[in-house]
This record gives C-alpha cells, structure tokens and sequence, in this order.
C-alpha cells in the first residue's frame, strides 16, 4: 500500500513538474530575424576612422526591440581576433549605432567613401522605392550593371 501510494505521488510531481516546464518553455520567445535584402549604412556615434560603413546584404539581424526603441543585434563570429570584454557601466545599457537605408541618390558620394560591389549597388538601386523604373535602368547602364546577372 505504501509503494503504491508512493509511486502515485511521484507520479503527480512528474506531471506537474512537466506542466511547469512547458508552461515556461511555451513562455520563451523564439527571436525574430530579418535577412538583409540591401546593403545598410552604419553610422557610429564613436570616434571612428570613417563617418559610416557598410553592413552587408545577406546578413542576418535579430530582433532586440523594446517598447521605447526599434532596435536589431547582429552576431558576429570572431576569427583572429580576441578581445578583453569588460563589465558595463549599469548606468548605460545600451549604446546602439545608427543604421539608415542607402538611397541611390547618395551612391556617388559613397563611392567615393567606400569600395562597393557591383552587387551591392544593384541592389541598393533594385530596392530604392523612391526612384522610378525607368531612371532604374539608366542607373543600371551607368553604373555598368546587367541586372539578369543577379536575377536568378
């Protein structure tokens, strides 16, 4: 009698204890990711060598929102390279750079700023909504770019 009535007890705690599991595991939000179609400006609020770079299309952004700021983290593997990570200052819980659409209006300044693809200015004027189809395809001529090259 005592067996069963031990077994029966240690069956309700699996069971509960499984309902709890679930119960926090159904709680945890997957992260939500955006895989760049077009290459993105970063500007830094920081002392760097350049006012802005690139981040490349195809790159992988999860998302870090919160109810006050719209905000992506991007994962970076570290090869060669080490760094000495030091504790956060608690006061300053996130110091975000700044990251803004390249409008083909803006290519020719940043040509002269930063070597880019063929690739990539095919695709920043391939999703420049504010530019018509027409002056699509002159940019493409000037810019020496077929488009079938990257249409597949």
């Amino acid at each position: 009698m005592k067996k069963n009535l031990l077994i029966t007890i240690l069956i309700l705690l699996f069971i509960i204890q499984s309902l709890i599991n679930y119960y926090f595991w159904s709680r945890i939000k997957t992260p939500e990711i955006h895989v760049l179609e077009k290459p993105l400006r970063i500007a830094s609020n920081f002392d760097n060598y350049a006012p802005y770079t690139i981040l490349p299309a195809g790159t992988v952004l999860y998302d870090d929102s919160d109810s006050l700021n719209r905000r992506v983290m991007v994962y970076f593997n570290l090869q060669g390279v080490d760094f000495k990570f030091e504790e956060q200052d608690p006061d300053i819980l996130k110091q975000p750079s700044e990251v803004s659409a390249i409008r083909t209006r803006g290519l020719p300044d940043l040509l002269k700023e930063l070597p880019l693809t063929k690739k990539d200015i095919y695709l920043i004027i391939k999703h420049d909504d504010s530019i018509k189809d027409s002056v699509r395809s002159i940019l493409f001529k000037q810019y020496k770019i077929d488009p079938l090259e990257y249409e597949k």
